[in-house]
């Protein structure tokens, strides 16, 4: 089961819940035992006898050194998974605890690329299984109107599913006590949401797909722990949640357990191609600049063909053999991907871009993180005290706005290559004006045939990349970002803002316009699962560039294996002792 939700919501305290509901008997029993937590866990309380307030954890003693998470800041930084067995009956639960939505450090911004950080590492460890039971969705009960925040994060959830997922999408409504765990209120805000944007998930009375769990039984047990007393009324109230809580967690087992499980094959091709496209963007329009800047060279190579057959036939006897060693000399403008040993922190805003050879650059660095598990854990520099530093509001070492600024783990250079040498041997051959024409009509016909073959590469990357992302929109619950247009517009304003009038502005408007007609005629065809890795493949066979973009692309699925591994070696397993009837209805699958 995959949890999904806005920061704060609960994801960490609902698991931590659920281990106590299936572990004790009773209330009492978990406070004896002074609870169970998977997920190590801080709460906010009051000092009983200063009145002020206090930090405390579920591990009893917060160390010193401890960095507290800043209010509305996700608590899980990086999805983990959690497995119980419950003894009675054999029956394995996996959880997979994922970062919150609508993180702190995206407000303000427009483009959350932290929110897309996380959904890509959730995207890149559901990878690694075939199958899904359940997609639990947390929502806070007491909502009185769907916000902006709320609308966001339900979006962002379903732009990942795909279509056939909606049987499997159960709503987990936290903080239900107040409310007492009754959903009239939220329940209409949700199915108007759902209907509008036409999803077809059923919701109560058709299915049991809504469940209420309060979120402060699990701070009871922490204080308990941490030895805060409560007075009898509190200890009836909780007392109260627990068995509701527990009532609820039977409730839905059972009905995740009657569910047949949700095969990922189509929510992992969605990430996929959108991956592809979102990975490989920058360099694909990088490559495209590329091959628009090698054309543009080659077309007035022709132009000068064109003046020199003229200065032939005005004058037969005077023209000038070395001109002849330009006609076909011809370069490629070549982007590599070196991979990095760490992470950089790159501010690609327009005050800190400049305009390279045919493409964007970013030099500044504003910060190098060094990590062993840098591979598997890309974000863990968001950990790191001195780039949180310099990220409070705006990078403290360029100025920039903190969400201009991306992480990279490779580095992209450009590489000029000869490809093609004009042949001497035929040059010295030249001894009249017949010779000389016959010369340049070979230079003309040969930087045709590159012309045409760098024009017909730059077509094919984009139709692919165009049916690419025609799928992941076809096949999602919601439209899916179009990365290679979000990453074109970006370009734009930055040549824009940079006031270049230089003729790589000129080609970043004819290619958004070639795109953009290469992703109409691609809307009116129907993509499947199968389409995606033969496309993908299509891309990688480009005889100019393919094997660029395949380099890049092997380097993000390193990433993304070594990733799978450090979560199978991090997994935690739990045992949840046969003490009751809290689960010993659910049925091994």
């Amino acid at each position: 089961m995959a949890l999904f939700g806005e920061t704060g919501v609960g994801k960490s305290t609902l698991i931590n819940g659920i281990s106590n509901y299936c572990s004790f008997e009773s209330l009492e029993d978990a406070v004896k035992a002074d609870g169970f937590f998977p997920i190590p866990s801080t709460f906010t309380t009051t000092d009983p006898q200063t009145k002020k307030q206090i930090i405390i954890s579920s591990e009893s003693q917060i160390p010193a050194s401890t960095h507290i998470k800043k209010v509305g800041e996700s608590v899980t930084e990086y999805p983990n998974e959690y497995a119980f067995l419950h003894t009675d009956t054999n029956t394995v639960i996996n959880f997979i605890d994922t970062p919150g939505l609508l993180d702190t450090s995206d407000v303000g911004t427009s483009t959350h690329d932290t929110d897309k950080q996380h959904v890509d590492n959730i995207l890149k460890l559901l990878s690694a299984y075939e199958e899904i039971h359940a997609i639990l969705i947390l929502m806070k009960a007491n909502v009185s109107r769907l916000s902006d925040a709320l609308q966001y994060t339900l979006t962002e959830i379903f732009k990942r599913l795909d279509k056939s997922a909606c049987n499997n999408v159960i709503f987990i409504f936290t903080n239900a006590a107040s409310t007492q765990f009754k959903t009239e209120k939220t329940q209409p805000l949700l199915h108007r949401f759902l209907k509008e944007k036409k999803l077809s998930i059923p919701l109560p009375p058709e299915k049991p797909t809504i469940h209420c769990f309060e979120n402060y039984t699990v701070q009871y047990l922490a204080e308990c722990k941490n030895k805060i007393p409560h007075d009898e009324d509190d200890v009836q109230d909780v007392q109260r949640h627990w068995k509701r809580s527990v009532k609820s967690t039977k409730e839905m087992l059972s009905y995740i357990s009657s569910l047949e499980p949700h095969s990922l094959a189509v929510i992992k091709s969605i990430y996929d191609a959108t991956s592809m496209v979102s990975t490989t963007s920058k360099l694909l329009l990088d490559t495209m600049m590329c091959i628009f800047k090698d054309v543009n060279e080659m077309e007035e190579q022709q132009n000068e063909a064109e003046r020199m057959k003229d200065e032939v036939k005005r004058n037969s006897t005077d023209f000038v053999i070395e001109k002849f060693n330009n006609l076909w000399q011809s370069k490629k403008t070549l982007l590599v991907s070196i991979p990095l040993d760490h992470i950089r922190v790159v501010c690609e805003s327009s005050r800190c871009a400049k305009v390279g050879e045919g493409h964007t650059i970013y030099p500044r660095i504003c910060h190098v993180h060094k990590c062993n598990d840098m591979a598997s854990k890309i974000n863990a520099v968001l950990s790191d005290i001195q780039c949180r530093r310099m990220w409070e509001e705006t990078c403290k070492i360029c100025g920039c706005n903190s969400h201009e600024h991306r992480f990279r783990y490779t580095e992209t250079k450009v590489i000029l290559l000869s490809v093609y040498q004009p042949d001497r041997s035929v040059i010295d051959k030249i001894v009249n004006s017949d010779d000389a024409l016959k010369v340049i009509n070979e230079g003309i016909s040969q930087l045709y045939n590159r012309v045409k073959q760098c024009k017909d590469e730059a077509q094919q990357m984009m139709e692919i990349c165009a049916k690419l992302n025609a799928f992941a929109q076809q096949n999602a619950l919601f439209t899916a970002d179009d990365e290679l247009m979000k990453c074109l517009e970006n370009a734009r304003q930055t040549y824009a803002k940079l006031a270049d009038t230089s003729i790589n502005a000129k080609d970043l408007s004819e290619i958004n316009s070639q795109y953009e007609q290469h992703f109409r005629r691609a809307m009116n065809s129907n993509y499947c699962v199968e389409h995606v890795p033969k496309l993908v493949e299509q891309l990688y066979k480009l005889p100019m560039r393919g094997q660029d973009i395949k380099d890049v692309v092997d380097t993000e699925e390193k990433v993304r294996l070594r990733l799978i591994e450090e979560a199978k070696k991090s997994k935690q397993n739990f045992i949840i002792k046969g003490t009751g009837s809290a689960i010993s209805f659910v049925s091994e699958k």
